[in-house]
């Protein structure tokens, strides 16, 4: 193995004196802080406060402290107050002669609803996509002379029999084939 011999030679041509990184600290702060004072010094804010300013300050401030107060005008005057409310009582009164509850209305309940208006409702909601059912959740819901019709019931018709009945009492046999 050969030692290793570097193309380059080891003194790079500078010099420094004995000692010179351990003092820079302390030459660097030291150059830092005249520097600071000597333009501290020599910069001239602008601004000069007369001699004696801070000592008759607190007897000028509560000379004008004990002067009379000057009349406050306020933005928001009584007045437009009352004149809002009274206003406002007009608008109420007004329209509470349009929306009188007439106190012989019947209230609402089951029976005064038609069931034509019911099944209305449903059959144009199933066809409008408001409602969605299938045949095992509908047929529950019908009801024939209080008693409830299922599925099963249809079982033990004849078809026959049911086309003959719909032939007789619907008016319009396209119905039949939808």
């Amino acid at each position: 193995m050969k030692p290793k011999k570097s193309t380059y030679s080891d003194s790079s041509g500078f010099k420094v004196p004995q000692n010179y990184f351990e003092n820079l600290e302390n030459q660097l702060m030291h150059r830092i802080n005249t520097e600071e004072k000597a333009e501290l010094t020599s910069r001239n804010s602008g601004f000069n406060i007369p001699e004696g300013y801070f000592d008759s300050l607190e007897d000028r401030i509560m000379s004008e402290a004990g002067r009379d107060k000057s009349r406050v005008i306020s933005l928001f005057r009584r007045e437009y107050f009352y004149y809002a409310a009274a206003v406002a009582a007009v608008l109420i009164i007004m329209t509470g002669n349009f929306f009188q509850v007439d106190g012989s209305s019947n209230p609402l309940n089951w029976e005064s609803v038609e069931i034509s208006a019911i099944e209305n409702y449903i059959d144009e909601g199933y066809e409008m996509g408001y409602i969605d059912l299938n045949a095992n959740d509908y047929s529950q819901y019908i009801f024939e002379d209080g008693k409830l019709v299922d599925d099963a019931d249809f079982n033990s018709i004849d078809s026959e029999a049911a086309l003959e009945y719909m032939n007789e009492n619907i008016e319009d046999p396209a119905l039949i084939l939808e």
